[in-house]
């Protein structure tokens, strides 16, 4: 049997014991309510807002880019690589007089293709074929070319040129921004500041205060460059020499859109 010395020993290490215990519990239950910043909001979420906004810049074009063709007709494939190799030096050689490097000269697309007629054979009385023969009747050679103009004041001077020289198809001049990124990003900084000033308005409005941004997202900004709509030359060697057309630079405009979230408190 226990002595009542054995017992107050027994009951004092008992006390000590549910002390400890109590004092952790109440470590760990505080601990738990300190994750809670709000009472019934669930562990690890956050409360935010998401705002767009939009913004845009404006540049000078300082680039002018001329798409044409060149194409030649043949009955035999070396007459009309031959035409249309006489055209392309003659091009060539009026481009470098005119200081365009070769690096800014580019072939996007070469073709020789046949050419084919559908005839269809005489009819009779009381009967007339299905359908007609397909017969050869000659060579195409198609070639497309991209030309950079970086003194866009000259790009008038070059169209008018090109007229005369035998291209066949000028499909397009577009006026571009040569460092477009930086443009963007003006762009992007306007939009950010419009969404910025519409979170602040809101938090005000809702009674919170920003925190600090969660999440971003842009949508590319559109871009409207001043184009010239494509132009017929007919033949080369029907064309006389073209006066230079004007052609107003005028201003491109590129737009941003961003969508932003933040934390409130």
């Amino acid at each position: 049997m226990l002595d009542e010395r054995d017992k107050k020993v027994i009951v004092k290490f008992v006390s000590i014991f549910l002390g400890v215990a109590t004092i952790f519990v109440a470590v760990k239950a505080l601990a738990e309510l300190r994750s809670y910043q709000y009472i019934g909001r669930t562990p690890g979420t956050v409360n935010v807002i998401t705002v767009s906004g939009t913004g845009e810049a404006t540049a000078r074009p300082d680039i002018a880019e001329i798409s044409f063709a060149i194409t030649s007709e043949g009955n035999k494939v070396v007459d009309v690589q031959k035409k249309a190799t006489e055209v392309e030096k003659k091009i060539l050689a009026f481009l470098k007089e005119k200081g365009i490097a070769d690096k800014d000269v580019k072939t996007n697309n070469y073709t020789l293709s046949p050419r084919y007629e559908y005839r269809q054979a005489l009819c009779t009385a009381t009967y007339c074929p299905p359908s007609g023969n397909r017969t050869l009747v000659g060579y195409e050679v198609r070639q497309d070319v991209l030309v950079k103009v970086r003194a866009i004041d000259n790009a008038g001077a070059i169209v008018g040129g090109l007229g005369s020289l035998g291209v066949t198809d000028l499909s397009g001049v577009n006026l571009t921004v040569d460092d477009s990124d930086t443009v963007k990003r003006q762009a992007r900084a306007e939009a950010i500041k419009n969404a910025r000033q519409k979170a602040e308005t809101l938090a005000e409005d809702l009674g919170v205060s920003l925190t600090r941004i969660v999440s971003f997202s842009e949508d590319n900004g559109s871009l409207y460059p001043l184009t010239m709509s494509k132009v017929g030359l007919g033949m080369g060697g029907d064309v006389a020499v073209a006066p230079a057309p004007t052609l107003p630079v005028g201003e491109n405009t590129y737009r941003s859109t961003v969508s932003i979230t933040y934390e409130i408190d």
